[in-house]
């Protein structure tokens, strides 16, 4: 929660720039914790309630219903979808009574001339869930990938899942145009490996502490996204290599220096062909994804009127949890537990 603030400022610094910005949830954000109990759930309620005020603020275009929204149960959910205007997305989770879907499955968002189809889904359930079931998320995910294909430029997957599952992602929902994870801590950095024209997925890391900021720039429908972003960390990484060798003597050629070195030789021909692969994407690329982490730190500046928001929040949420007193004199129910 306390990031929100600098979430804000990014996010402002992008509107100032003439940036229209498509602002995600991939789920998993209402509370901090999976054990809700009679000692927690007043402060933990009421954190859910800021952390979404604060989303109405940045200007959210739509949220996936991840296991932790679905924790405190489905009343507390609709409560919550009834408290704002940013839509919810779910494509797999249904009433168990009435068996339709609990939220609209997508959405789609105008930007300029290009429309984005953004699908959210789950596999992950609590175990305490009765009244909401879901379908498999692979097979609902893909029925509206197929949907949207005609009707969207690009795609969007919103998905809560395991890491594990996470791994298999880009293969299942090939159709896809990018996959944005949340269930995992895992933090996708700009140098990992994609799969080749796509999808691109990306994943957050943990407690809110990134933006996960995605520039895509499409300039033929037919052709797949190039991440450039991993190309250029290549070029970046390649060119150190050089430095380091070329240190020995700057005024030689890297042959001239390790003539006598095959090894050395062989590996700077591998780092030329590791350029010129890298550098003739970039240029021949005509649709490109540029991908960057920010860290929402000290280093950036907070927005006064949002800090004040979440330190207000804060504040009263340590005022609805329990003192020590409370805790010593309460008696913890044992039955749902297997010892």
């Amino acid at each position: 929660m306390g990031g929100l603030s600098r979430r804000y400022v990014k996010v402002m610094e992008m509107k100032n720039e003439g940036k229209n910005p498509i602002i995600l949830d991939a789920g998993d954000f209402f509370f901090s914790t999976t054990k809700l109990n009679k000692n927690n759930i007043e402060s933990e309620e009421y954190r859910a309630g800021a952390i979404l005020e604060g989303y109405n603020r940045i200007g959210c275009d739509a949220i996936n219903i991840g296991k932790y929204e679905l924790l405190n149960g489905l009343s507390f959910l609709k409560n919550m979808s009834n408290m704002t205007e940013i839509p919810f997305l779910s494509a797999n989770l249904k009433d168990s009574k009435t068996k339709e879907l609990l939220f609209e499955p997508y959405k789609i968002i105008k930007r300029g001339e290009l429309s984005f189809g953004v699908i959210g889904i789950t596999s992950l359930l609590p175990d305490t869930s009765t009244t909401i079931i879901a379908d498999d998320y692979i097979q609902s995910g893909n029925n509206y990938i197929n949907e949207l294909s005609g009707k969207t430029d690009v795609i969007i997957m919103l998905v809560n899942t395991d890491r594990k599952s996470q791994n298999e992602l880009a293969g299942v929902f090939d159709n896809a145009d990018f996959i944005i994870t949340s269930g995992s801590t895992n933090l996708t950095r700009t140098n990992a490996t994609q799969k080749d024209g796509g999808p691109y997925m990306f994943s957050c890391g943990k407690q809110g502490k990134y933006l996960m900021v995605i520039d895509a720039e499409m300039k033929d429908e037919k052709l797949p996204f190039i991440n450039i972003s991993n190309h250029e960390k290549k070029i970046n990484n390649v060119k150190k290599r050089f430095e380091r060798l070329q240190k020995k003597d700057p005024n030689k050629t890297l042959e001239d220096i390790y003539k006598d070195q095959a090894n050395i030789l062989k590996l700077i021909d591998q780092y030329k062909a590791d350029l010129k692969v890298s550098e003739d994407a970039i240029s021949q690329a005509k649709n490109t994804v540029v991908y960057q982490t920010i860290g929402l730190n000290r280093k950036i500046s907070d927005d006064p009127e949002i800090l004040s928001f979440v330190n207000k929040s804060l504040s009263t949420c340590k005022t609805l949890k329990p003192t020590v007193k409370d805790l010593k004199n309460s008696k913890i129910d044992h039955s749902g537990h297997n010892h």
